[in-house]
């Protein structure tokens, strides 16, 4: 009797998981557009935000970010949800930016995953053009090499800020956790920084600037999903012409007016470069320079350093602040046009526009010495050691110096710093290069060298 038992109790038990199965695999998997996506998504984003860590300090500067379901846009056959991103702060756009609520289903109607997605690097209207494939390509796993993406969770816990090169980008606010910001400060006009902070391997490579956020007493009314809100942030703002820039807005105030004055002075050639970096020249892509401070990974003791990459068409310009602590004005300001020459080139090289630049500089390089185009030996061209002492000149006359009493040789000596490796700076005499030597290292220690005393004043007196 125990074996019949025993034998039909297995039979049993082998018919009827063989039934069960035979059932799961016999039931027709119905197409998911047949049934209504949106209620399984917002089922998985209340059940999900609970159990996500909220990022305090982020919550408190830009307030709560929630899905304007009313927005909702389906693609995919029902397996891909877009969902407009809003917050209840003002905000104000540098560049191209989109963020989004994302949710992905399988083919049985269940949520796979979902988050925010936040996009920049281009121009707000090709972000709106593209954003379901950008989406897609996101979500399979295809990223643009010309875009910035942070995948985070629904407390903007960040998740994913790996880039297509292999850099890992963070939204970051300026000052860091240093700052404590309490409930009452957001209830205030109080504005905060925000920057794409790119880091590889652990060590911070490039930042730039991407949006500021804003509190105030008009838009502290309870948070809804109200899409008529003055106040509601959308997800979207900038791009266009706007995205051409010189980004200063990391340095001091006293190095940021150096670069004012530079722009406002220039004339000639170096007008033409500035112009392009402020978006006042029409050209095929954006000239963007990041200013910052820094140490230069090619060379510890360097004033300044232009990045060798352009990232998403910005290229960055890191200054030494300990090197150049005590520089003059007049140094600081021969700096800055070393380095925006470098940034300039660089974009002139990588979109091949290799035609008449500072006078054709560049085809006559070209036509001697064949290529790749070693920059600095291109700046010992005569033409450029003129053109740098020219603007270095029209430079020291805005800040009101008697430039004719300095004279012309002390503006071309200037020209020279930087180009001490170069073999035509090796071929000046000897009391030639400690005359230039000593008249540059005078302007940045801002003391007496060998005799020759700083010309300039202090460029930061704090």
């Amino acid at each position: 009797m125990y074996r019949f038992f025993k034998f039909i109790l297995g039979t049993g038990l082998v018919v009827t998981f063989l039934w069960s199965c035979s059932l799961d695999d016999a039931a027709p998997v119905l197409p998911i557009n047949l049934a209504d996506p949106i209620p399984l998504a917002k089922e998985f984003y209340t059940q999900e935000k609970p159990k996500q860590v909220i990022s305090s300090f982020r919550i408190q500067t830009e307030q709560e970010i929630f899905p304007f379901w009313e927005g909702v846009k389906i693609h995919a056959d029902g397996r891909i949800l877009i969902v407009p991103a809003h917050r209840k702060v003002q905000v104000r756009y540098e560049a191209g930016y989109l963020r989004r609520f994302v949710f992905e289903l399988d083919e049985r109607g269940q949520v796979i995953r979902g988050g925010m997605l936040e996009l920049a690097g281009k121009e707000l209207e090709f972000l709106l053009h593209n954003e379901v494939l950008l989406v897609e390509g996101f979500l399979a796993g295809v990223k643009s090499k010309d875009l910035t993406y942070l995948w985070s969770d629904f407390v903007a816990r960040p998740l994913d800020g790996m880039q297509a090169d292999g850099r890992v980008v963070a939204l970051q606010r300026e000052g860091g956790a240093k700052y404590r910001l309490d409930a009452e400060a957001l209830r205030t006009e109080f504005c905060i920084d925000w920057y794409w902070v790119y880091s590889r391997d652990g060590v911070v490579v490039f930042e730039v600037y991407s949006h500021t956020t804003c509190g105030s007493t008009s838009c502290d009314s309870a948070r809804t999903a109200d899409a008529q809100d003055a106040c509601l942030d959308d997800g979207t703002g900038a791009g266009g012409d706007d995205f051409d820039e010189i980004n200063m807005k990391n340095l001091k105030f006293c190095h940021q007016n150096i670069i004012s004055q530079l722009i406002g002075s220039s004339k000639k050639d170096f007008k033409i470069i500035f112009d392009k970096f402020n978006g006042q020249q029409p050209v095929p892509n954006s000239y963007n320079v990041n200013f910052q401070y820094g140490v230069c990974n090619s060379s510890a003791t360097a004033a300044a350093c232009t990045d060798s990459e352009i990232f998403q068409n910005w290229i960055t310009i890191n200054i030494n602040e300990t090197i150049t602590s005590e520089a003059t004005d007049i140094f600081m300001g021969l700096t800055v046009l070393h380095e925006m020459l470098h940034a300039y080139l660089k974009f002139e090289l990588k979109h091949h526009h290799i035609s008449c630049v500072l006078n054709c500089l560049m085809d006559d390089y070209l036509l001697k010495n064949g290529g790749p185009i070693n920059q600095h030996a291109l700046f010992t061209e005569v033409r450029f050691i003129n053109n740098i002492s020219l603007e270095l000149k029209n430079f020291a006359s805005a800040r009101g110096y008697n430039v004719n009493q300095l004279g012309d040789r002390y503006f071309k000596d200037l020209a020279w710093a930087g180009l001490y490796k170069t073999e035509v700076f090796k071929s000046f005499s000897v009391s030639e290069q400690n005359r230039i030597k000593n008249t540059a290292s005078a302007e940045l220690s801002n003391l007496i060298t060998v005799n020759i005393t700083p010309k300039g004043t202090k460029a930061c007196m704090l």
